[in-house]
This record gives structure tokens, C-alpha cells and sequence, in this order.
């Protein structure tokens, strides 16, 4: 059986544990041996039943290990997942209560709160974040390292490019491309192109921070 590892002990580690626990894979597939982390007292107080096994700097892994990245910022996940990623860490994707149609393309380290629903002939990069209660329709393009917020809709043929952070109530409508690094606001409806390493609010959506 599968020895599950969260990366990242913080408020989103702890949700995704409890996620972890009402799995359908969870004592069927696999087990949680614990989170990696680099502050060992941060599950302190709030009586989580797994330890913080280490550093994910340091931490070797070995088999049955299995691997979930749990933080928020687009940018820390890849800097805690990358030194795993570059020992060979195999990285499974989370996905408890998802919809899809046809001919999806899932990369891996995914984590999909419940209620996601997904089109058909959408593809999803390597270790994104889809929060609760999203709708994503097809033929969508969403990058690596990109955290949607709940709530959010992404019509037809949207293209999201890496590290981009789309915040709860978003809605994108079809067709539109959101460049890489963007920032997307609460309740933003986005109608046009996003260039890289905007940050957009409103409806409709407008820059109002460019990197």
C-alpha cells in the first residue's frame, strides 16, 4: 500500500490532510505517513494524527512514498516540490470528487477540492490547484503551477498560463488568454486578453498592476 507525504504543514496542508482522510483511496490504495516541512512545530496545537517528518529540502524519498504538494502561492509550490521532483518523488493527483467529459489531459501533483467540473478536451498542467465548486469547459488550456479559487468559471477555449493565481468568483469568458504570472481578482469577469504578469480586477476586468 501507498505511504501518502503532504508537502506543507500550513492551513491548506492541514485541509488537504482531512481531504486525504475522506478519500475514496484513503486505508484502500494508501496510507498518510505524514507531511514534510520545514518548521517541525508547525502541526503543534491542532491535532492532526500524522508527525512532520522533515524538510522537503532534505527528505530522500523511497518507495511506497507517494506525493501531494498543499500551498497556495504558485511559486512555493514549485520551489518546496521541485528538490523532490528532482529525486525521482512520484507525485499522484488528488481528486476526491471531480466531473469530467472525454479526452481530459491531467498532468500530475493536481490537487481538485469536491465539485469540480470539467469539459471535454480540456488539459490541466503539472501541479495546479482547482478549488471547490469550479466549472471548466472545453477545450480549456490551464498551465502549470496555476491556483483557481472556488467558484470560478472558465468558458470555452480560455488558455491560462503558468503561475497565474485566479481568486474565488472569477468568471473568464470563452476564448479569452490569461498570460503567464497573472493575477486574477475576486469576482473579476475578465472579457479580453490578460498580458504576463497582470493583475486585473472588476467587471469588466482591468489592469491595475503590471510586473
Amino acid at each position: 500500500m501507498d505511504e501518502v507525504i503532504i508537502v506543507g504543514a500550513g492551513g491548506f496542508g492541514r485541509t488537504i490532510y482531512w481531504q486525504c482522510v475522506g478519500d475514496y483511496g484513503y486505508q484502500r490504495h494508501w496510507t498518510i505517513k505524514g507531511f514534510l516541512d520545514d518548521r517541525p512545530n508547525i502541526l503543534d496545537g491542532f491535532g492532526i494524527p500524522a508527525p512532520v517528518l522533515g524538510s522537503p529540502f532534505t527528505w530522500q524519498p523511497k518507495k511506497p512514498e507517494i506525493y501531494i504538494t498543499a500551498l497556495g502561492e504558485p511559486d512555493q509550490r514549485q520551489k518546496y516540490s521541485q528538490p523532490l521532483v528532482d529525486k525521482g518523488a512520484y507525485f499522484f493527483n488528488l481528486a476526491s470528487e471531480v466531473a469530467h467529459g472525454d479526452a481530459v489531459q491531467f498532468g500530475k501533483g493536481i490537487i481538485f477540492e469536491r465539485k469540480v467540473q470539467i469539459a471535454a478536451n480540456t488539459r490541466i498542467g503539472d501541479f495546479c490547484t482547482i478549488l471547490s465548486m469550479c466549472v471548466i469547459g472545453h477545450d480549456v488550456s490551464i498551465g502549470n503551477y496555476v491556483q483557481v479559487g472556488s467558484f470560478t468559471f472558465m468558458g470555452a477555449r480560455v488558455q491560462i498560463g503558468d503561475f497565474t493565481t485566479i481568486h474565488p468568483h472569477a468568471c473568464i469568458l470563452p476564448g479569452v488568454k490569461v498570460g503567464t504570472g497573472c493575477v486574477i481578482g475576486a469576482g473579476s469577469v475578465v472579457v479580453r486578453n490578460v498580458p504576463d504578469g497582470a493583475s486585473v480586477f472588476g467587471n469588466p476586468a482591468k489592469i491595475v498592476f503590471r510586473r
